[in-house]
């Protein structure tokens, strides 16, 4: 597909110029991870986000059809280099190809949710996944705001937010402390359109996606704290 004719596809997408309606028997499901090393490092901190369409109308989940994708932004040479100045090529990984390297480098893995989302917000992370994945976009471990096509691993999830976009999440946060702000923001947001997030139990995921065979910290959407002050939209 011509570059021109996929950026408008995925600029539809991204103002919500298609409906996007829910079918009967699905759902959407947004899982926030962040890691890093103890004591940090800023090459051994990562952010990423995993989206999930469960299709099914029985009673017990075990039976639903899952389809899921990750956004998880790292540089093609699997190497962060932290003060590079120049963008490089990058590359969207797998839950499991991610799971391998922060593991590798020792990473502490923490874990948001999963939480309920709409198609909207599902159907933008898809958008972001494929233009990721279409080879056009590079990886600079600190990304300026507006530069849509050079993303550290922090942007490019931030992409998916309808309201803000990545212009909202400045890198004052980095590994687990930016990803804690996403799930802050989730549950603000939520909790604004009268939707509860606390009053959902969407645990079963966690095996549903294997993800309880790593050894990953849970912190489900009722053990959430809130931002601590009324500027939550711009500090902790």
């Amino acid at each position: 597909m011509p570059r021109s004719l996929r950026l408008a596809l995925m600029a539809i997408l991204l103002w919500g110029w298609v409906p996007s309606a829910v079918r009967a028997g699905e759902s959407y499901y947004l899982l926030l991870f962040g890691s890093e090393d103890q004591p940090k490092h800023l090459r051994n901190s990562h952010t990423w986000a995993t989206f999930v369409r469960a299709v099914g109308e029985e009673s017990d989940p075990a039976g639903y059809q899952l389809f899921s994708h990750t956004i998880s932004w790292y540089p093609e040479s699997l190497r962060v280099r932290v003060w590079a100045a120049r963008p490089e090529p990058g590359i969207n990984l797998t839950l499991e190809q991610t799971m391998s390297i922060v593991l590798a480098n020792h990473e502490h893995i923490r874990m948001w949710g999963p939480f309920r989302i709409t198609p909207r917000l599902y159907n933008r992370s898809v958008a972001i996944y494929n233009e990721l994945s279409a080879g056009g976009a590079q990886y600079r471990a600190i990304s300026a705001l507006m530069d849509v096509y050079v993303a550290d691993c922090i942007h490019a999830v931030a992409a998916v937010d309808p309201d803000f976009g990545r212009r909202h999440y400045p890198l004052i946060r980095i590994g687990q402390p930016a990803t804690r702000y996403m799930a802050r923001q989730v549950m603000m947001r939520s909790e604004e359109r009268g939707f509860d997030q606390r009053a959902l139990d969407n645990s079963w995921l966690i095996p549903a996606l294997g993800l309880d065979r790593y050894p990953i910290c849970v912190v489900p959407p009722g053990a959430i704290e809130p931002a601590g002050c009324g500027l939550c939209r711009h500090s902790e």
